[in-house]
């Protein structure tokens, strides 16, 4: 089966998204059901330590989610994430990394999925799993 909607207009959406302004996520990859973001390196991201704050983790779990979830159901439809759940296995200083989110399940109200982040030489860095409400329509 294909995805309801390309990669292209996944980028689309992305771009048409105001807070992407602060984070630049590009769509790596998507198909039916997932969605792979590169997340680059910002130093804005940073701890006082060097190390890559939590947040930017779990925002590209979030958003990389939200766009696996519409290559499932198409961007008409809405969904809001109600739970997340993080674990952090491993740090990450000054380097992009990627984000890959996989839709497990379709429910009539609810969707679950994980996302795990990884970098190339680190391997995977944060395993989360998620839930999102889909909001009636009107």
């Amino acid at each position: 089966m294909t995805a309801i909607i390309s990669a292209k207009a996944l980028e689309e959406l992305l771009k048409a998204t105001p807070f992407n302004r602060l984070y630049g996520f590009r769509i790596v990859s998507a198909k039916r059901g997932s969605c792979t973001l590169r997340v680059p390196y910002c130093a804005d991201f940073e701890r006082p330590d060097g190390i890559i704050g939590g947040h930017a983790f779990m925002t590209a779990a979030d958003v990389a989610m939200w766009l696996a979830i519409a290559t499932r159901l198409g961007t008409e439809e809405r969904a809001v994430t109600v739970e997340m759940k993080t674990n952090f296995l491993r740090s990450l200083r000054r380097a992009p990394f990627q984000c890959r989110a996989r839709v497990l399940k379709v429910g009539r109200q609810l969707v679950y999925g994980t996302a795990v982040c990884s970098e190339h030489s680190t391997g995977i860095l944060t395993h989360h799993t998620l839930t999102y409400i889909r909001l009636p329509r009107g």
